[in-house]
């Protein structure tokens, strides 16, 4: 008797032992399908489309300006580019002075401002995306350098609207810019990105803003948020 209770007591350890082995892999089976899957199945990256249409806001030395462009890519991380900006052109030396008029409003004016500026550049250019093989596409660093037409507008100061239109001269010149930014997220249908871009665009004459103190070099750097959509 005392030999049969030791053989049952032995296979029900085993029986045991087997049942709770069986369930420990049942239990670790569920985790172990992911523990070891790649960071790109889980999250996978997004690649740019072909086409890209936007704008762009610009925040620059003279204030506030808005431009539109369209990227098409080349092959690779190449691409090439069109774009249009405005945006208005001050004398380095311009000072704001605030006044009240005679019915107790608040003016501006500019000491010795003769004309308004406006700058135009469109330009052509090329962008380069950096480290395309080596980081996520949540992250796509660029370079990229342009060159093209710039017209510069000039309109009258301290007159109605309508006057000032009607007395507006154009000036035409070359320019070119470079620049570099990123754009960030992974939405296939939506681009959104900051670059910062210096424009290069000297004029053949020089253009008054300040009476008698004429301009000839419109060059400036801008800050520009870029929202478009691809397809």
């Amino acid at each position: 008797m005392i030999k049969l209770s030791g053989c049952l007591a032995f296979f029900l350890l085993l029986f045991e032992a087997q049942a709770f082995a069986q369930q420990s892999t049942a239990t670790s089976n569920p985790d172990s399908e992911y523990a070891f899957l790649p960071i790109k199945d889980v999250a996978p990256d997004t690649a740019e489309k072909a086409n890209a249409l936007g704008a762009d806001i610009m925040l620059g030395n003279s204030g506030f300006g808005l431009g539109f462009f369209y990227r098409q890519s080349i092959g690779g991380p190449l691409s090439w580019t069109i774009s249009i900006s405005g945006s208005e052109a001050k004398a380095p030396n311009e000072t704001e002075t605030y006044y009240y008029d005679f019915y107790g409003n608040i003016q501006k004016t500019v000491i010795g401002k003769v004309n308004q500026l406006f700058v135009f550049p469109a330009m052509i250019g090329l962008q380069y995306r950096l480290f395309k093989d080596d980081i996520t596409d949540s992250f796509r660093p660029y370079v990229l350098a342009g060159v093209g037409p710039n017209v510069v507008l000039s309109m009258p100061y301290d007159q109605p609207f309508s006057r000032s239109v009607a007395g507006a001269h154009s000036y035409f010149g070359l320019g070119g810019y470079v620049g570099g930014g990123a754009y960030f997220g992974l939405d296939q249908n939506s681009l959104f990105g900051v670059s910062v871009r210096y424009y290069i665009l000297p004029m053949s004459r020089g253009i008054e803003s300040l009476q008698g103190q004429p301009m000839s070099n419109f060059s400036t750097f801008f800050l520009a948020f870029n929202i478009a959509t691809q397809f």
